[in-house]
């Protein structure tokens, strides 16, 4: 008889130092998510992290999605949305760094975090918010109103 490999994925969490409060806490604004990822202000290429909550809006856990270059960054919807769907997460806070200071969103970063809050409504995910981190400021588009917090769609039954 022949035997053949199959993967067998398994989930591992790697822990961050971060503040007992900073765990405790709800995330209900950005100032919440951004105090987590002040750091992101020094780096030098483009990050976008994917922070998973639960339903009472504490975090699950985060996952560095993907690194770009000093202006761009290039990730698909599936990989922002998998660590979510396998610690099944209520909802999502996004968060990437622009390493030249300045926050505010570029037309690509408003196109993909519109076409991610869709995607994320067709999983029953709710998009909270997408922020970006300049040099000792912030973009929130759900502060500015570019994207709707309402709740995702409910479970659909067939």
């Amino acid at each position: 008889m022949e035997y053949t490999y199959l993967r067998e994925i398994e989930i591992k969490f790697k822990n961050k130092k971060v503040s007992k409060k900073a765990i405790d806490t709800t995330v209900y604004c950005p100032e919440v998510i951004v105090e987590l990822f002040r750091d992101l202000q020094n780096e030098t290429k483009e990050k976008l992290i994917a922070v998973n909550l639960d339903a009472k809006n504490t975090i699950i856990c985060f996952e560095v999605v993907a690194i770009g270059s000093v202006s761009t960054i290039f990730a698909r919807p599936m990989e922002v949305f998998r660590t979510s769907i396998l610690v099944n997460a209520s909802s999502i806070v996004l968060v990437h760094n622009h390493p030249s200071g300045e926050p505010r969103p570029s037309g690509d970063d408003i196109a993909f975090t519109k076409k991610l809050k869709r995607i994320s409504d067709d999983l029953g995910l709710r998009f909270c918010d997408h922020i970006i981190i300049g040099f000792n400021n912030y973009y929130s588009f759900a502060d500015e109103g570019l994207i709707s917090t309402e709740t995702a769609n409910e479970d659909t039954k067939l």
